[in-house]
């Protein structure tokens, strides 16, 4: 019910957004490979109403540019021979940002180096892309019966008996990924906002297969009988889809810089008190500058890792962000929890088993949230030397002390 009067209310403020165009999607990482991201200081940014956009970027009505910045970014564009995509207000950086396409007759890097010496630009960066960080396993047909005992990360860390001290209530968590199957019988009034701020196939909860799978193992509605139960049942779960799929009804998953940005710039704008990102990919400068001003903010951002022979590692290598890895597989993690075979939701009422660190970092952040409810001043630093140990494992024991700390400092 909550999550339905906020979709009335943003429909009401913003209008119907343009449905996106799914199939322009194909040609996207080829477009991507010629598109930069250029950043310049506006002064005249509406913190309260914030960004539009165009291309196959879809934003709702709430996004607004001053007419300077558009000005000046068509400007650039003009002076430059770029093609001007899409252009949104980074409000929490004070910057607005303009996605251009460079055309195949100039040199990059000569465009690149150009735009680094106009006076007002303070950031140019190639357009970056992501991959979310999980496999599928073997399908679960039914979900009819209750799958709690097949929760092997679930039970190994001893999550049923830490819910009767926490549940994560009051915790609010920013999830950024693909977007969740919000009918999903298990998920259904667990999200308490969802934005769509990347491209939308015509079957959307096809889509949203890993944002599902990840919001499964995070906040799965417990003791309704059905399914499964997530670490943090209680927390309210701010679900920001800037994701989608390689191909259609695939868990493999893409999300660019520009994505990215829109979503961790509303999360930062939402007040979350933890980000999960469940991807990876290369250092990219503006995402970095959002995180920083997140972990300033003393937001706890947690970020999947891959494996030692997988290319990437960030935002996982920022520090002070917790970076966390798939036990049992090499990594450059700090934690290292349970991602093999992992049952959780997916999409059109079903479960599945997964694999990788997408999915062991939800488990890190719904005990943070776990945590963080007995705790509510703990951040970063404290979280990290609670959990904090040779092997880097998160264990049940490892919890325990951790819960027993924050409730005797709690009760102090």
């Amino acid at each position: 019910m909550k999550f339905m009067l906020l979709v009335l209310l943003v429909v009401q403020l913003c209008g119907c957004a343009n449905k996106t165009d799914y199939s322009h999607l194909g040609d996207s990482q080829n477009a991507e490979e010629r598109r930069l991201l250029v950043t310049f200081v506006d002064r005249s940014i509406n913190r309260e109403l914030s960004g539009n956009a165009q291309d196959n970027y879809q934003l709702r009505g709430q996004y607004n540019n001053s007419f300077w910045s558009e000005r000046m970014g068509h400007q650039l564009a003009e002076r430059h021979q770029l093609h001007w995509v899409a252009q949104w207000p980074v409000t929490e950086l004070g910057v607005s940002c303009v996605v251009y396409e460079v055309p195949e007759t100039l040199a990059l890097q000569e465009v690149i180096t150009a735009l680094q010496k106009e006076q007002s630009v303070s950031l140019v960066q190639k357009m970056h892309s992501f991959d979310v960080l999980g496999e599928q396993q073997s399908a679960v047909k039914s979900n009819s019966d209750p799958y709690l005992k097949l929760q092997t990360g679930f039970q190994s860390l001893g999550i049923q008996e830490l819910h009767k001290s926490s549940t994560g209530q009051g915790i609010r968590i920013a999830l950024i990924d693909t977007g969740v199957d919000l009918d999903h019988p298990d998920l259904k009034g667990q999200i308490s906002y969802f934005e769509n701020l990347a491209p939308e196939p015509d079957d959307h909860n096809l889509a949203d297969k890993h944002g599902t799978a990840v919001a499964g193992v995070l906040s799965a509605l417990p003791d309704n009988g059905i399914g499964i139960a997530g670490i943090a049942p209680g927390a309210e779960i701010l679900a920001f889809r800037a994701c989608w799929p390689v191909k259609p009804g695939s868990l493999a998953a893409r999300c660019n810089s520009f994505t990215l940005a829109l979503a961790l710039n509303q999360a930062i704008r939402m007040d979350s008190r933890i980000v999960n990102l469940s991807l990876s990919g290369p250092d990219d400068p503006l995402l970095q500058q959002l995180i920083e001003k997140a972990l300033a903010k003393g937001i706890i951002v947690i970020a999947a890792v891959p494996r030692k022979d997988h290319v990437g590692g960030f935002p996982g290598s920022i520090p002070g962000v917790i970076a966390v890895g798939q036990s049992g597989v090499a990594n450059n993690s700090e934690i290292i929890a349970p991602g093999q075979d992992i049952l959780t939701t997916v999409p059109h009422q079903a479960y599945d088993f997964m694999t990788g660190s997408s999915f062991s970092t939800p488990h890190v952040a719904g005990v943070v949230a776990l945590l963080l409810q007995l705790h509510p001043v703990w951040h970063t630093a404290d979280i990290k030397r609670l959990l904090d140990n040779d092997s880097h494992l998160l264990t049940a024991k490892l919890i325990d002390l951790a819960m027993t700390a924050a409730k005797r400092e709690d009760k102090n």
